[in-house]
């Protein structure tokens, strides 16, 4: 600071300093000045300091009971802001971190192997690995663990599930969302079209109907984020009139409902390239995710022990793959006798749309009236 005393302009510190930004004013206070320095004493005129035998003025009445300060901060320029020690060619290794932008180790490192005219001790790094600047400027979160280390033992002891859309697109039938429940052990992947999220929890009850028919297993624990659709009193209500757990990963964490995530990311990658592969418009979305579901539930994946399918671990049979077609390749599709006349064409061209994941059949849409197929 610089203050105007009897003997010209002087040059001071204050200490004990508090920063507050959102403090429209500086306050002074005038205890801990008599504490530090001297007696202060008020007058008509002004506020004034005796430091030592030197009175001099610290503040002028600006009204109000009030005083403004006659001090002036200092902007340090270039000069007084180095040391003697910067003067003299400082070489500590946190000094260049902060004039090379906050440069990292590895940064200061290189330049010292690679001898670019500085001399940098860096002995002295480990004395800054904590820097104030960087912690607030880079601070990103710890990785999570790719993979848990408590897996499931056993199927249905631990469902995924997570919530995708809304499109912006919606399927014929008005789906804007699909809903997926992933089996911990087996990655075995069931999904759903919905209208509305509301809708999840009667999805859900629907999939633990089918899961335990076809496993003969109980679903015991259900993991998802603290979506509305999975809090909801309708879910909850369910999940404890059947003895299910609810465990909710923390809010903006979407990493540690990380199966259910890369499983929405699978399934859209894969249909997303099935679309374009056969120039469909993306009102097809649901019939290619429900495909992309039907496939990768055959695929072997490194997620299971052996590179086993999910579907084996789920049936513990092989899937059969010899039957599959290509997604909106064109097909003829066989008209039943009892459906025709006797001049009637025998088939009528048609769309293949993917496969029931309950029967064996698969699906077709008729060309010229978009009418949608079973063939089994």
């Amino acid at each position: 600071m610089s203050m105007k005393t009897p003997r010209g302009m002087k040059k001071g510190v204050l200490t004990n300093v508090w920063h507050i930004p959102k403090l429209s004013r500086n306050l002074f206070s005038v205890g801990r000045f008599t504490k530090d320095v001297g007696p202060v004493t008020f007058e008509s005129d002004g506020c004034f300091a005796d430091n030592k035998g030197l009175k001099w003025q610290l503040g002028a009445r600006e009204g109000k009971g009030l005083f403004k300060l006659c001090m002036t901060p200092m902007m340090p320029d270039e000069a007084n802001a180095a040391s003697s020690k910067d003067r003299q060619g400082d070489t500590t290794s946190y000094l260049w971190h902060l004039r090379l932008g906050h440069i990292g180790h590895g940064g200061l490192d290189a330049i010292v192997k690679k001898s670019y005219g500085v001399g940098i001790d860096m002995t002295s790094v480990k004395q800054w690995e904590l820097c104030d600047g960087c912690a607030l400027g880079k601070q990103t979160r710890v990785s999570y663990m790719k993979s848990s280390p408590n897996r499931a033992k056993h199927v249905l002891e631990v469902v995924h599930s997570d919530v995708c859309g809304p499109m912006q697109t919606p399927t014929f039938g008005g789906k804007r969302y699909f809903v997926t429940f992933i089996d911990d052990k087996s990655h075995f992947c069931v999904v759903y079209l919905l209208r509305n999220k509301s809708e999840v929890a009667a999805k859900f009850a629907e999939f633990v109907a089918f899961a335990e028919t076809q496993t003969g297993k109980r679903v015991q624990t259900l993991r998802s984020d603290n979506g509305g659709e999975y809090t909801s009193s309708a879910m909850a209500k369910f999940c404890a009139d059947r003895g299910i757990v609810q465990k909710f990963t923390p809010p903006y964490t979407p990493q540690l409902n990380g199966v259910a995530e890369r499983m929405n990311r699978t399934l859209m990658e894969c249909a997303r390239c099935m679309l374009e592969h056969a120039g469909l418009p993306k009102t097809y979305w649901g019939e290619a995710v429900m495909t992309a579901t039907f496939l990768r539930n055959r695929c072997p994946t490194r997620a299971i022990s052996h590179d086993k399918s999910p579907h084996q671990v789920w049936t513990s049979k092989k899937p059969l793959l010899a039957n599959l077609k290509v997604f909106g390749c064109h097909a003829y599709v066989h008209v039943p006798k009892a459906k025709r006349t006797k001049f009637d064409a025998r088939s009528v061209r048609c769309r293949f749309l993917g496969y029931s994941e309950h029967e064996k059949a698969y699906r077709f849409e008729e060309l010229e009236s978009s009418r949608v197929l079973w063939e089994t």
